[in-house]
């Protein structure tokens, strides 16, 4: 069964399997949903949070230091979130603050959860687009806890699973997952580290495998996985100002990328 919901949420109440808020600020959030048994729950306290706005003027630049600014567009009736397909499950909670939190999900068995605590993170989920719907068993578990963070998340393919966790304020992350089977966890606690991470190519068996663990600030952090055989990589930094570039694949590297030092 085929099911459409459009959910506007300006400083209300609402309790249902699909919708939960508890708004005390002008918190926008427009939905559109087509397919069967998806399950959205969307929490926010504060003011000026914001879910959707992924269809339309969202802009992104990146200055000579490999800083992102993300400028997320406003939410409306002709510029939404975003799901397609069936058995997804998408739950947002933002606590603060002119959060935001935006999301396009094309394709079914997704699953996406982003916990945010603090002002001014924005975080940007893509799985899948128009020309490739079927992007099954994605698994992905975004938390920030700290002030402005961001976290631009582009996934297309299947099997995948990422998991970050960030405590600490001004990290950024910008992570492109295509492979068709792969893993990617990122922890980080500190302040002002910056994570380009590169995921793709159709890997092995098991797919790639990233685990990283960052502790410290102004840290900056590139990794490139590609090629048709599994990748393995352990990073874990302690300290401040390390720069750190890998690139493995099976192949030369195609577009290779080097961390900008901090």
């Amino acid at each position: 069964m085929k099911k459409i919901l459009y959910v506007l949420l300006v400083s209300l109440s609402i309790g249902a399997s699909a919708l939960t808020t508890d708004a005390t600020g002008p918190n926008m959030v427009y939905i559109q949903q087509l397919g069967s048994t998806n399950t959205v729950i969307i929490e926010q306290v504060g003011g000026t949070n914001q879910v959707g706005g992924v269809t339309n003027t969202t802009s992104t630049t990146i200055d000579s230091t490999g800083v992102t600014t993300l400028t997320p567009a406003a939410p409306s009736s002709i510029n939404y979130g975003t799901i397609s397909g069936s058995s997804d499950n998408v739950n947002i909670t933002q606590h603060g603050n002119a959060n935001n939190a935006q999301y396009n999900i094309q394709g079914g068995h997704d699953t996406y959860s982003s916990s945010v605590t603090g002002n001014t993170n924005k975080t940007n989920l893509t799985i899948g687009d128009q020309n490739n719907a079927s992007n099954n068993y994605n698994n992905i578990t975004e938390t920030i806890t700290g002030n402005t963070n961001l976290i631009i998340n582009t996934i297309i393919g299947s099997q995948n699973n990422s998991t970050t966790t960030i405590t600490g304020n001004t990290n950024q992350i910008t992570q492109i997952q295509t492979t068709s089977n792969g893993l990617i966890n990122n922890t980080i606690t500190g302040d002002n580290n910056v994570f380009n991470i590169q995921q793709t190519d159709a890997a092995g068996v098991n797919g790639h495998s990233l685990v990283m663990n960052t502790n410290g600030n102004y840290n900056s952090i590139s990794t490139q996985q590609q090629g048709v055989n599994d990748i393995t990589a352990n990073i874990n930094t302690v300290g401040s100002n390390n720069t750190v570039s890998v690139r493995t694949s099976s192949n030369p590297i195609v577009n290779p990328t080097t961390a900008i030092s901090r």
